[in-house]
């Protein structure tokens, strides 16, 4: 059972199976925690799942790997491609269906719900009852190359934001070769993180000596009001990871 008020880190490779019930599509969990869940989405060559939706839970979808076609609205006759580095934002109880048209390679995506992991597959006919609470509610995409750089800022590590919904903010962040953010915390949002590329530290603790070390494909969970830095390993390289909160991006800087 995780500890909501300790840090959670799942390495790569260590991901568990949550959801397989559809041929050549695998949902792994990373984190999990009282308000959100973080993991990945895997689907083989030449797959369409089935229409699925995630019931109350609000969900984005980053494409780290491959190309992906999401079909979704009115007979599901609307249909966006997704390349790597694109987010798309999935309101609740709307169904959409995820199609790897690509005949040799998997896609990998990661995936971020607030506030459960819910995935309910549905047959192509079927009428998804939509609480009137969501009904204003619409997909959203973001491109790679139009995130938002207008965040909360720690420094030397740039946010910028890819979607920002009622109880889900998401961005890429970017810490600078043998930099650290300084201390911080981020109030009372919960939050999930995932190491795109590099090497990077957590440090907190008193007087900030106890770390948990990331590299390439870990997942992190980081609960609220942890005062923690965040410390690139390299003296070259960048590190490149995804952040994401519940409810926004709550920043409190603390140096």
């Amino acid at each position: 059972m995780t500890n909501n008020d300790a840090i959670e880190l799942t390495k790569k490779g260590k991901l568990q199976v949550v959801e397989n019930e559809v041929a050549g599509v695998v949902w792994q969990t990373g984190i999990s925690g009282s308000e959100i869940w973080m993991g990945d989405l895997n689907v083989e060559p030449n797959i369409k799942t089935e229409p699925l939706h995630h019931g109350a839970s609000e969900t984005v979808h980053y494409v780290l790997k491959g190309a992906v076609t999401i079909h979704y609205g009115d007979k599901f006759s609307t249909r966006e491609k997704l390349e790597e580095g694109d987010f798309i934002y999935i309101p609740p109880y709307r169904a959409y269906t995820v199609n790897n048209e690509d005949t040799a390679n998997g896609v990998r995506i990661v995936t971020f719900m607030a506030s459960e992991f819910v995935v309910n597959y549905i047959n192509e006919t079927e009428i998804v009852a939509i609480p009137e609470e969501f009904l204003e509610d619409d997909f959203e995409i973001k491109r790679g190359q139009d995130l938002d750089a207008g965040t909360d800022q720690t420094k030397n590590m740039p946010r910028k934001t890819g979607i920002q919904s009622s109880k889900i903010w998401i961005g890429r962040v970017t810490g600078e070769p043998a930099k650290d953010s300084g201390a911080h915390h981020h109030g009372k949002a919960e939050t999930g993180g995932f190491i795109i590329s590099g090497v990077t530290r957590l440090l907190h603790g008193e007087n900030y000596k106890e770390y948990v070390e990331l590299t390439e494909g870990d997942f992190l969970r980081v609960p609220p009001f942890l005062p923690h830095i965040e410390r690139n390993m390299s003296d070259t390289e960048t590190v490149e990871f995804l952040t994401a909160r519940n409810p926004r991006n709550i920043v409190v800087n603390l140096d």
